[in-house]
């Protein structure tokens, strides 16, 4: 997989990935060739052409593949959503999210400024994000890593076009979580983005 990162300055053209039938990066004129720090208020946009269309052909991701070479960097809870314990990896191209783990983009982490975003499949693979349209504003969903938790509240939730790639732009003042699946069921025409703000811990 093509990671988002630090640019290669020989690479011409673009480079196009696909996620389910329907990812698709654009970075134009520049290559990414190795593992970044985090941005924190980076705009995507100019390198993210559309969202991830997850569950396209279901029927060929009906149950979880296996895991054994990702590394899983966290987990993520969302009860009202029933999400328990998900675990969370880097990528968000075809074979890592068919394995039911919760994908995030390479260029932020939790707790981190910016936008920790992730994708996950809504039906196949487990469905780890079958019921995210559950989620209301004002719930809680939980990352834990490094043996810390990070608490967000959810602000926004939102349907949007799978160009609209705006939802995963940071902000140099705060620290977002966005959770993306694709919806309705079955059309998957649009994408399900739930948009939650760090709560600050108590000192």
């Amino acid at each position: 997989m093509v990671r988002l990162t630090t640019v290669s300055k020989t690479a011409v053209g673009a480079v196009l990935l696909a996620c389910a039938g329907g990812l698709i990066w654009l970075v134009t004129g520049q290559v990414a060739t190795s593992t970044p720090k985090a941005t924190p208020h980076a705009n995507v946009s100019s390198f993210v052409t559309a969202l991830p269309q997850l569950d396209a052909q279901p029927s060929q991701i009906a149950a979880p593949t296996k895991t054994d070479n990702l590394k899983v960097i966290g987990t993520l809870s969302v009860p009202t959503a029933r999400i328990n314990g998900l675990g969370i990896t880097r990528g968000v191209d075809q074979a890592t999210l068919d394995t039911g783990l919760a994908g995030a983009y390479e260029w932020s982490g939790p707790g981190e400024t910016g936008v920790f975003a992730m994708a996950a499949h809504r039906i196949g693979a487990g469905a780890p994000f079958g019921s995210l349209n559950q989620t209301h504003v004002g719930d809680y969903i939980t990352v834990t890593a490094d043996k810390h938790h990070y608490v967000y509240q959810v602000t926004r939730v939102q349907e949007v076009s799978p160009n609209d790639v705006s939802v995963l732009n940071g902000s140099a003042d705060k620290s977002e979580i966005v959770l993306i699946t694709c919806t309705p069921i079955p059309e998957f025409t649009k994408r399900l983005v739930v948009t939650g703000e760090l709560v600050p811990t108590k000192s």
